[in-house]
């Protein structure tokens, strides 16, 4: 997928999503955009969450060739 993210670019990612949920429920009220950017913001803390708990994706070794399905 990629290569690992360090602790500090997660807790980076964390602080921003967090920004962008209080921008999004500081909105006005009569806003029509106001509930698709809470949803938005709210998805991006929870990715933002999952990168932050969950353990770094070991990228697959160079030169190692995937097994084909029999069909």
């Amino acid at each position: 997928m990629g290569q690992a993210i360090s602790e500090a670019k997660k807790a980076i990612f964390l602080q921003r999503a967090e920004a962008r949920l209080n921008f999004a429920r500081n909105l006005p009220e009569g806003d029509a955009k106001r509930e698709a950017k809470i949803r938005e913001a709210e998805k991006a803390l929870q990715t933002a969450l999952a990168s932050k708990t969950g353990p770094a994706r070991k990228a697959a070794k160079p030169g190692k060739a995937r097994k084909k399905r029999a069909r």
